[in-house]
């Protein structure tokens, strides 16, 4: 009897090393699901903000005119859009009205409100937008957007802004709802065809889920004039890295080219998307 007992804690040990073992092994061949929605909620905030920025670099291309109310069309406005600049209290108003579908078919509503403290090419202004109802294909945009003019350099024809966006906030069409901060560097280099753009930084919120995440930018996104007036707001290159649930993911928009594609690379798995 006494054998018998003496050999029961092995044959424990013995079992449980195999039921360990052959969990083990189911997990291993077990497919990973990871969830990648945050990438994706953050790029449609992301493709919305860029959009933003060209809109309000074009209006300030015009910074020399006094107040006045105009029908004009800068970058991807629609004909019916009215802008109204005061330059004397250093203001602009983008109103598209009830809904105006642009050029390159996207329908904003809404106002944007900037302010200003000079031409932006001046070391040490700053532009400050926000929103009236704003919404671009649906996706209403509240918060504070603050550009500032940290560096002018005459020789490599360019200017570095620090960016931030504070107190985001992108309801979805479906009721959803992101909020997110960022800080941003970007450096700005003007060129024959238009602004090229190269963007490091950080940023937070919550996703649709109301969880948390953080966001780097590892790889510089690079950003063209002409591939955003195109109609496709995604930088051409660049990786941003991605923690959402306790899970590192990196979303590489590629090499280059202006298209819609980008991929996913979470722990197990790779992931190739296309955006809107």
């Amino acid at each position: 009897m006494y054998s018998k007992l003496k050999f029961l804690p092995f044959l424990l040990i013995a079992l449980s090393a195999i039921i360990g073992f052959s969990c083990s092994s189911k997990d291993d061949n077990d497919p990973v699901v990871v969830d990648t929605s945050i990438i994706v909620e953050i790029s449609d905030v992301n493709q919305k903000i860029e959009d933003l920025d060209n809109l309000t670099l074009s209006a300030l291309e015009d910074l020399g005119l006094s107040s006045r109310k105009s029908n004009i069309a800068y970058g991807d406005y629609c004909s019916s859009v009215v802008i109204i600049k005061d330059q004397e209290i250093k203001t602009i108003s983008i109103d598209f009205g009830n809904g105006c579908v642009s050029p390159n078919g996207v329908n904003r509503k809404g106002k944007i409100l900037i302010k200003y403290s000079g031409a932006l090419l001046v070391p040490g202004a700053n532009i400050e937008t926000t929103f009236e109802g704003y919404e671009v294909n649906g996706y209403k945009i509240e918060g504070t957007r603050t550009i500032t003019n940290t560096k002018l350099d005459i020789f490599a024809n360019s200017i570095t802004l620090a960016v931030k966006i504070e107190n985001g906030k992108v309801t979805f069409p479906d009721g959803g709802f992101v909020t997110i901060n960022t800080t941003e560097e970007r450096i700005v280099t003007l060129t024959s065809t238009g602004y090229e753009g190269s963007i490091t930084g950080t940023a937070s919120g919550n996703s649709k889920d109301g969880k948390a995440f953080t966001s780097t930018i590892i790889d510089p996104l690079e950003i063209t004039q002409s591939c955003i007036e195109s109609g496709v707001y995604n930088p051409t290159s660049g990786q941003i890295e991605f923690t959402y649930i306790g899970i590192k993911m990196t979303l590489d928009y590629g090499t280059g080219a202006c298209d819609k594609d980008a991929t996913i690379t979470y722990p197990g798995g790779v992931k190739n998307i296309t955006f809107d």
